[in-house]
């Protein structure tokens, strides 16, 4: 850049964009920076622009949409300007500004997806460590007249289940039952039910099995 290094920068970039074919409103457009900067650029207004970073970075987007080294063109506006206004000590082009903002969302949206699973913990908590339910068909103390008792009830398919510490084992709906025999007098059934990762329920029932009409019966017919 011998030729142009005797050039101020306007009429150096007046040149190129003449030789291009391009005016400031088309660079403007293919470069993404704003027609006002270029403007300043080429007027030579430097107190009105940005700091030297940004400016650093302008000029290498112009150089790549013209065909120029666009470090070249840094180097020829730093050696031709001194009003510039420096923001460090280095003339770097800043971090993408929008760089924090896309990192804040990868957070948020972490952070929504942990709450999330949280809420679907706290709720499925009662369900997966609480107490296991059952329905029963019997209830306590009830009294029958046959030797043998039809038990059947429901609970979680997912559930361990015994009677009287037989296993028992429900369906796909959680269905079960069992026919049991009866003894005379009183007959204590036991439920135990106990979830996967450790709720247990414990129900007891006790059924009476009366035999006095039986008993009546065949009184009845030996007197006869």
């Amino acid at each position: 850049m011998s030729t142009s290094e005797q050039k101020n920068n306007q009429s150096l970039f007046a040149d190129i964009l003449r030789v291009k074919g391009m005016t400031v409103e088309k660079l403007a457009q293919v470069t993404g920076i704003s027609e006002r900067f270029l403007e300043l650029l080429l007027t030579e207004q430097y107190n009105k622009l940005p700091a030297a970073p940004y400016i650093h970075g302008y000029f290498i987007k112009i150089g790549e949409v013209i065909d120029i080294d666009g470090e070249d063109l840094w180097l020829e506006y730093q050696k031709q300007t001194h009003i510039i206004r420096r923001s460090g000590q280095h003339d770097k082009l800043p971090e993408n500004r929008f760089s924090s903002f896309q990192i804040n969302k990868k957070i948020i949206a972490i952070s929504i997806i942990v709450i999330v699973i949280i809420i679907y913990i706290a709720f499925r908590i009662p369900t997966l460590l609480g107490k296991p339910t059952i329905s029963l068909n019997i209830n306590d103390n009830m009294i029958v007249s046959t030797s043998t008792l039809l038990i059947s009830g429901n609970t979680d398919q997912k559930n361990t289940l015994t009677i009287n510490n037989e296993a028992l084992y429900p369906d796909s709906d959680g269905n079960f039952s069992k026919t049991m025999k009866l003894s005379p007098g009183f007959n204590t059934f036991t439920f135990t039910v106990k979830k996967l990762l450790g709720g247990e329920n414990t129900l007891t029932r006790q059924i009476f099995y009366s035999t006095s009409s039986s008993t009546n019966s065949s009184t009845e017919n030996s007197n006869q």
